[in-house]
């Protein structure tokens, strides 16, 4: 599985008209709108340019995205700046959350977690987030810290391997093309 992060600051640099193309859902709040068109743009550059795929339609299935002749998996999140994306030829889900001062105690107990600290309940909560998106129990985890962020990728195959790619200039393919 590979997993890309993605900073969101410059979203607003991007022609509304291009990122707008890239709609899945109605969202009313103008800023998490572009968030999420940003988000399927750079998955669609990246299914393009890293992975060569031509038919990149994108279909709903009990509100989950898949590309639409499934030849790769996908899941998406974003939190603050980021944006994670993994990718993957098996099932998988992805959380992102930017680590906040809140009462995890309580929302621990209730989601009956059993973190101790700020950091364990991040991870339970990522955890809890991607296996939800990969609609069961995961077979393989990767769990990491990013800056102030905690970002859970979990996939069905119990053997996956995964590689992180941070955003870089050289590595993303351009916005633009």
């Amino acid at each position: 599985m590979d997993i890309y992060i993605i900073e969101t600051n410059d979203s607003e640099y991007i022609d509304n008209k291009l990122l707008f193309r890239y709609r899945k859902r109605d969202i009313s709040n103008e800023k998490k709108l572009k968030i999420h068109c940003l988000a399927y743009l750079m998955l669609d550059r990246i299914l393009k340019n890293i992975y060569k795929i031509e038919n990149r339609n994108i279909v709903f299935e009990n509100g989950k995205p898949f590309l639409e002749n499934k030849n790769k998996h996908f899941s998406i999140s974003h939190s603050g700046e980021y944006i994670a994306i993994c990718i993957s030829d098996n099932i998988c889900g992805i959380d992102i959350e930017q680590n906040k001062k809140r009462n995890f105690i309580a929302i621990g107990k209730r989601m009956k977690f059993q973190a101790t600290t700020l950091d364990d309940f991040y991870l339970d909560w990522t955890k809890y987030e991607s296996e939800y998106k990969l609609g069961k129990s995961s077979n393989s985890i990767k769990q990491f810290k990013y800056n102030n962020y905690t970002i859970t990728a979990s996939s069905a195959y119990k053997d996956e391997d995964f590689e992180i790619f941070i955003q870089n200039t050289n590595e993303f393919p351009n916005l633009n093309t």
